[in-house]
């Protein structure tokens, strides 16, 4: 057995001993952490603050999480349990039956999963109080028949099991806006609290000149665009380089991150002739670094995000930002009018005014401090923790 296995089980024994003597928080979460991202950093900050009030801490993965996110937790003081969900709710219905059973808690605290389901019933065999995160954006569609099925979906499953549900935390006033608009539901059980960030991790680097030889800059204006997947429209920023390029030639542009279109934008690149203003940074360990050297980050996502975490921590960092207007942009960029509509064009336009003019960079990162931070996003849970109980 490894000793990572072995440390594993041995918390599940702690669990029982620990829960039986103080209060706890069950926070159940469909999936399997690869990094140390917002998210992560959230369940740390939240077992401290919970341990400081004396409630333990049992966190549900649906595998081992990478060892630095698993040390940083257990450190915390967290418990780590491994349970892969099934595809079948009765399933898991059986399974959280059983663990809910061993550990006492006060509160569950689905995350990932979907809201109205079989599970909540759990809520009548225990004295305990669930609650969802509703981390999850979408896709448009422009099909009315799908826009039907999907409302009746939501609506009916929301008929059968909302009656077990305590809260649900909606990372964006756009995630629940969409329980109206979309899903036709209307409940006081719906409560916005926006993601945090650790401000400490995403600030302005001082050593600017030493992150530009990195990547080979000099004087250049710098536009960046973070993540290659087809939805986070990187092509939208490629097309829109000659135009940009027209107006201010001292430009390159960096697309970090990685995804299925990589391919497609250098043999876009290419057939612009822009090869030597583009320039591919792949993983890179810190975005922070990015965001620094950024004249413009720039945000073409198609994707309805429920919380565009790439805005908040780039406004962090002090770096202007334009952006499509999807998803929870609007909740989260600090002036709107950077945000412009899907079009190639209009985003060039932006951007060439953004750089031409100068931006406010101060007041975003203000903005950021005030509304996303990891402090005030870990607070807020405990204040609905705390009204539950």
């Amino acid at each position: 057995m490894s000793m990572r296995n072995f440390f594993l089980k041995s918390n599940k024994s702690d669990a029982m001993s620990t829960t039986g003597i103080k209060r706890c928080i069950l926070s159940i979460c469909d999936i399997s952490p690869s990094k140390m991202g917002s998210f992560e950093e959230f369940l740390i900050h939240l077992t401290k603050k919970l341990n400081d009030i004396d409630f333990a801490h049992v966190i549900v993965f649906r595998d081992i999480p990478i060892y630095p996110v698993e040390k940083a937790l257990t450190e915390s003081g967290a418990i780590i349990k491994v349970i892969k969900p099934s595809s079948s709710n009765i399933v898991n219905f059986y399974t959280f039956y059983s663990l809910i059973k061993r550990t006492c808690p006060s509160i569950i605290h689905f995350h990932f999963y979907s809201t109205y389901t079989v599970l909540n019933y759990l809520k009548f065999l225990f004295n305990i109080n669930i609650i969802y995160t509703d981390h999850m954006g979408g896709r448009k569609t422009n099909s009315k028949i799908k826009k039907i099925l999907r409302r009746a979906y939501y609506y009916l499953n929301f008929v059968f099991y909302d009656v077990g549900v305590s809260k649900i935390i909606c990372v964006s006033d756009f995630v629940k806006s969409k329980y109206s608009k979309d899903y036709a539901i209307k409940s006081e059980k719906l409560h916005v609290i926006y993601n945090g960030i650790n401000t400490d991790k995403f600030y302005k680097k001082d050593k600017m000149e030493s992150i530009k030889k990195t990547y080979g800059l000099k004087d250049e204006y710098v536009i960046s665009c973070v993540g290659l997947r087809m939805d986070k429209g990187p092509h939208y920023l490629l097309k829109a380089a000659p135009l940009i390029l027209k107006e201010i030639n001292n430009v390159k542009f960096i697309f970090a991150g990685e995804g299925e279109c990589k391919d497609q934008l250098g043999s876009m690149a290419e057939e612009i002739k822009i090869t030597d203003k583009v320039i591919f940074a792949g993983k890179v360990p810190d975005l922070s670094d990015i965001y620094s050297i950024s004249s413009v980050v720039v945000i073409p996502s198609t994707f309805e995000e429920a919380f565009c975490f790439v805005a908040a921590e780039a406004m962090a960092a002090e770096a202007p930002v334009v952006a499509f207007d999807s998803g929870a942009i609007k909740d989260v960029l600090y002036d709107s009018n950077y945000i412009v509509s899907a079009d190639h064009k209009l985003l060039a336009s932006k951007v060439i005014e953004c750089i031409k003019n100068g931006a406010d960079t101060e007041s975003p990162r203000k903005h950021v401090m005030n509304n996303f931070s990891l402090e005030s996003n870990v607070s807020k849970h405990l204040e609905v923790y705390k009204s539950l109980l």
